[in-house]
């Protein structure tokens, strides 16, 4: 039965390496006739709705009523696959970007498209560039775009949690942004990191009650980390499937 997973990997990873790049390069097309982004995201909602299908994964999402369809928010959850990319683009109500390593960026023409769709550069090297970018980003979530930051920074090996990083609550109270915290359930039961081996199975998205910028305008930026990855880790749980 261990090898069923494997077997199956070898035709479900080149139809979805496949489907990555069909669609990259329709969204590329589409970045030269819309700046906005809007176009871009579809693209990348039917690319996370395309590998959840041929996955076999089901995501399951509780609390996504609290969410206000008009308004931008900075979604953080907890990140343990890829996965968590997929779920979120297919299942997150309203248009958003990526904040991602500022590396990707400077690769030509594809920095120049994550740009046009809307992700934002995080370089820890230049602090003040990246906050001036979250400002910038600031003005497209009160206009409705939304964002995702991944607290911990990076993807976690096992079940487990890193702490999560001062830096982005930083980034967060320059955008004056409300802010989502995001339970990720499972996903690296789907996949692991480091792995190849896709587990078809469910995983869920718990969506928290909004944090208003008023609500940690002035709450040291350590503590806020701290509070919200509390709240992200009392709905976690294992699952063994």
């Amino acid at each position: 039965m261990r090898l069923l997973p494997v077997v199956n990997s070898f035709w479900r990873v080149p139809i979805i390496l496949l489907m990555t790049m069909v669609l990259s390069i329709i969204s590329v097309f589409f970045s030269l006739i819309d700046s906005s982004g809007k176009l871009q995201h579809e693209c990348a909602r039917t690319w996370g709705r395309f590998i959840l299908w041929i996955s076999r994964v089901r995501v399951l999402t509780t609390g996504m009523e609290r969410l206000d369809r008009q308004r931008g928010y900075i979604f953080m959850p907890n990140h343990l696959s890829m996965f968590d990319h997929w779920a979120l683009l297919a299942h997150l109500p309203v248009p958003f970007g990526f904040a991602a390593k500022a590396s990707l960026f400077a690769i030509p023409f594809l920095g120049w498209h994550l740009t046009r769709s809307g992700n934002v550069p995080v370089d820890r090297r230049k602090p003040r560039r990246t906050l001036q970018r979250f400002r910038e980003a600031g003005e497209r979530i009160e206009e409705g775009w939304s964002l995702v930051i991944y607290p911990e920074g990076e993807r976690t090996f096992g079940d487990g949690f890193a702490r999560f990083k001062r830096g982005a609550f930083l980034l967060a109270r320059n955008a004056r942004a409300p802010i989502v915290p995001i339970t990720i359930i499972g996903a690296h039961r789907r996949l692991p990191r480091g792995s190849a081996v896709i587990r078809p199975g469910s995983m869920e998205l718990v969506f928290h009650p909004v944090l208003e910028f008023a609500d940690y305008e002035h709450v040291d930026s350590r503590r806020m980390s701290d509070t919200v990855q509390h709240v992200i880790e009392e709905s976690y749980r294992q699952v063994e499937e």
